[in-house]
């Protein structure tokens, strides 16, 4: 009874750390090296890691769902788990926040979390133990899975949406808080295997200083975050944009039924995996969930302190 199943199956999340740059793990597969797992929580899901570096300091940038909350949140903490309250400020806003993309430019750090719901993509900075908005990237639609990456002076922009999640879109500027168009050859993609992403772009530097430039792909072609697929982008210019198949990224034990984000800070490799569980106390869990997004209600995880 597939009905039934939709109810009663939930997905459990849990983050993997890799000491590795990420094409050595794309390239030799996840079996090839020691994986440390976390479980900071005893929630449904610890997902959409992004690792970052500040004040010389390693710290994840996380998804926090359980069924029992309502919406997810945005969780901070470093490799010993402490909780740290970098993104508060975005979690109070009433929404469901995901994907906390994170990166650093002309020396400063910025973030930008999925916020399909305010049918925008927001951008956050740094400031003051915090991150702060400020600007709007883009509006009018429900974007979802959104990364930036710098490639010569231009800024590219990634990104789906909720109503089409696996039409991959591209936006460009001559500047981060400068103004986003639409690329000519967006969308660059439009399928279940490859459309929407899993990661920030991915970038190799050889002994010459030329760099290759890689897209991690949420695979879903056969369930939800069943692996990833990466795509090697081998043309991106202002007017023009092809990318290739490169390589799959399978899940492995313990967490054996899927991935469906590779993020990376450096030579740090950040993974999150999901095994399946079938538990018939999830009706009441599930429905109790949908029954709070609708009336816009939610129940904070934690109370963290400055």
């Amino acid at each position: 009874m597939k009905w039934l199943s939709k109810f009663t199956d939930q997905d459990f999340w849990r983050i993997g750390l890799i000491d590795a740059h990420p094409l050595e793990v794309i390239e030799n597969g996840l079996s090839h090296y020691e994986i440390r797992w976390f479980n900071f929580t005893d929630k449904d899901f610890e997902a959409d890691p992004f690792v970052f570096v500040l004040d010389a300091k390693a710290y994840i940038g996380y998804e926090i769902f359980d069924y029992s909350h309502g919406n997810g949140k945005i969780e901070c903490v470093d490799f010993d788990g402490k909780r740290y309250n970098f993104f508060a400020d975005i979690n109070k806003v009433v929404g469901h926040k995901s994907f906390p993309f994170t990166f650093e430019s002309e020396g400063e750090l910025y973030s930008i979390v999925e916020t399909s719901d305010l049918n925008e993509i927001s951008l956050y900075k740094f400031n003051k133990n915090k991150f702060e908005k400020i600007k709007t990237m883009l509006s009018g639609a429900k974007y979802v899975d959104t990364c930036v990456k710098q490639i010569d002076d231009t800024f590219y922009l990634f990104t789906s949406t909720a109503d089409e999640p696996f039409k991959q879109q591209l936006f460009f500027s001559d500047s981060l808080l400068g103004d986003f168009q639409a690329h000519p050859c967006s969308p660059i993609a439009n399928d279940k295997a490859f459309g929407r992403n899993g990661g920030p772009i991915i970038e190799r530097t050889d002994d010459y200083s030329s760099s290759e430039y890689y897209r991690v792909c949420q695979n879903c072609a056969v369930t939800y975050g069943g692996s990833l697929k990466v795509m090697k982008i081998t043309e991106i210019s202002k007017s023009r944009y092809k990318e290739e198949f490169f390589n799959d990224v399978m899940p492995i034990e313990p967490f054996s039924d899927g991935i469906h984000t590779l993020s990376c800070w450096d030579n740090m490799t950040v993974i999150d995996s999901k095994n399946i569980l079938t538990k018939y106390s999830n009706i009441y869990r599930k429905i109790k969930y949908l029954v709070m997004v609708k009336l816009g209600t939610e129940i904070p995880f934690f109370n963290v302190k400055d």
